[in-house]
């Protein structure tokens, strides 16, 4: 029957028509997966090229914090050798003033003394110009004795507490400005070395020098204290304070300089005050050991 195969080819026919839109539609989806996976690998690559150029940015910044480190530990092993070497070359100084231009001018006093005495009233004009040399021999000597005070303390031998009381007594004459020391019980046995003794009193004359200078006080308190092995020293004075906030002043290193004086002694300085309150500078010194096993 003609009918029959018609029918089987068009249902046939109509089968192979229904697939291929299939095969097409498989296809396409194929397709928009790559045009999506194509954004996303070319994100991911960026990211870790991204990361890529964040880990060498870290290892740099590691590197340069640690040259920074290495740089700012020399810079305060240099300023440690300069303090050393500057404390060294006043000892020197001092040694050869005393022992060459003190004692020079001692001997001539004593020759003008004996003059003096040997003028009679007879020569009044001679003995008055005798007891002017005199005068002006003794203020020189005056001025050298100041200046080796300066250059190094003249009793660091007798330790630290009467390091501290001559300091304080050659203050008070300079300024008229009254001190109150109060020390630890047993304070005077402490035996330090010269170079801790040395960096107390230079904390102690500079903080002396900015309340003759700046504070207008009339009273100066210095509290000295031990314990666990650490010396605490504490310079307070009634003066008109400072203000912390404002911008500290050009080419002035005086605090600077101690505050890296003591760090290396591994020691610490802090200053604090307000407008109107006065100003408290407080040393911490830790102590040798043979000095913390001494009993206080």
């Amino acid at each position: 029957m003609p009918t029959t195969p018609s029918g089987r080819s068009s249902e046939a026919h109509g089968q192979r028509q229904s697939r291929q839109p299939e095969s097409h539609d498989a296809h396409d989806g194929l397709a928009v997966d790559d045009e999506r996976e194509a954004p996303m690998l070319r994100l991911t690559q960026d990211q870790m090229l991204v990361n890529q150029a964040l880990v060498e940015k870290i290892f740099a910044c590691e590197r340069a914090e640690i040259a920074l480190r290495q740089s700012e530990q020399k810079l305060h092993d240099l300023l440690a050798h300069q303090h050393a070497t500057r404390e060294d070359e006043r000892k020197q100084i001092s040694r050869r003033l005393h022992d060459s231009l003190a004692q020079n001018l001692l001997a001539l006093r004593m020759d003008i003394v004996m003059m003096h005495q040997q003028t009679t009233g007879k020569h009044y004009r001679l003995r008055d110009r005798i007891g002017a040399a005199l005068d002006n021999v003794d203020v020189t000597l005056r001025s050298v004795k100041e200046l080796l005070g300066e250059l190094r303390p003249a009793c660091l031998e007798l330790g630290l507490l009467a390091t501290i009381e001559m300091e304080l007594r050659k203050f008070s004459r300079a300024s008229g400005i009254a001190y109150d020391l109060r020390a630890h019980p047993g304070l005077g046995e402490l035996v330090l070395n010269e170079e801790e003794v040395l960096t107390v009193h230079r904390v102690l004359q500079e903080a002396l020098n900015n309340v003759c200078r700046h504070s207008l006080a009339s009273r100066v308190i210095v509290q000295l204290e031990t314990g666990a092995g650490t010396l605490a020293m504490t310079i307070t004075d009634n003066g008109i304070g400072f203000d912390q906030a404002a911008p500290r002043k050009p080419n002035s290193f005086g605090l600077l300089d101690l505050v890296e004086r003591v760090a290396a002694h591994r020691g610490h300085l802090v200053v604090s005050g307000a407008r109107g309150h006065g100003t408290e500078v407080r040393l911490q010194l830790p102590l040798s050991q043979a000095c913390a096993n001494d009993p206080v």
